[in-house]
């Protein structure tokens, strides 16, 4: 079942086409504004002015009411549920990247949990020594040495860049969650992502806007220095207990007595140890 999902002969026709073309297109799209690469600035700020607006309204008090009055061990249970359906996906990355050991890995994750993991919903295998790493096509893009692309504020999915949105398109042809035609099953599995997505960060996003001089450019840093944290697998650097911050990308900080939380520097190597999203996004996941 596994393997027969990801090598159904249409989407692997229809997956070869769509990396042809986010090739195409992410090659086309290199840095263009220096440190930040962020073009449509202007057209990005009004999206996220709406997307902050529509998390304060909707998502933030959906994921309120979840933590509140849903126990830990359900929580728990639908987030390796989540992310058990997405073996499919990371295997094939795995695969696409050259990397054996992570596929052997994911592989025996996605059997471990299935038999002794109540079909997902326990992480035997991470208690076993093989905890969840998470690829996605963007990744291998960039293992493949496709730029980034200019940076983009998507209405509702939140930050993105080029180079990730194609990637996003051909996961959507290997994953075969595609092959269910169930719309109600399709808006569910995305529902609960996106709440179990938006819970995992309550904490974080409200210190990062309350700190935050420019919440923005924070959020824009953030979301380069966590893909570019996923790329490497975390292997480039150590996690900084308490980092220092800056919220502008160009500028040095002028006024050395403010001293929040956490680093926002586009080129630092500073990285926050838990992953931005939802601002909300499941792209952050």
């Amino acid at each position: 079942m596994f393997f027969d999902s990801i090598a159904v002969g249409r989407r692997v026709i229809s997956t070869i086409a769509a990396l042809g073309l986010g090739a195409v297109v992410v090659s086309g799209c290199e840095t263009v504004d220096g440190l930040t690469n962020d073009p449509f600035e202007d057209v990005n700020r009004v999206i996220f002015d709406f997307n902050n607006d529509l998390d304060n309204a909707f998502f933030e008090p959906v994921a309120e009411v979840y933590i509140e009055h849903v126990p830990d061990t359900i929580r728990t249970a639908v987030l390796n549920s989540l992310r058990h359906l997405k073996s499919p996906v990371i295997f094939a990355n795995n695969v696409f990247q050259g990397d054996v050991n992570g596929a052997g890995k994911t592989l025996s994750r996605f059997v471990t949990n299935t038999i002794l993991g109540f079909g997902g919903m326990v992480d035997t295998a991470a208690k076993s020594g093989l905890p969840f790493r998470d690829e996605d096509f963007g990744q291998t893009l960039a293992v493949w040495g496709v730029g980034e692309g200019p940076y983009l504020m998507i209405p509702v999915l939140g930050p993105m860049n080029i180079r990730d949105g194609a990637g996003k398109l051909a996961d959507s042809f290997i994953s075969p969650l595609g092959e269910i035609d169930n719309t109600a099953f399709e808006w569910t599995h995305r529902g609960v992502d996106a709440v179990d997505t938006r819970a995992g960060l309550l904490d974080t996003l409200d210190d990062l806007e309350r700190t935050s001089l420019d919440y923005y450019a924070a959020i824009r840093s953030l979301y380069r220095q966590k893909r570019r944290d996923d790329i490497l697998n975390g292997e480039n650097d150590a996690p900084v207990p308490v980092p220092n911050i800056s919220f502008d990308d160009e500028d040095e900080k002028k006024d050395a007595t403010l001293k929040p939380i956490i680093s926002f520097d586009d080129e630092g190597e500073k990285k926050p140890t838990t992953p931005l999203g939802v601002q909300t996004s499941a792209n952050l996941k």
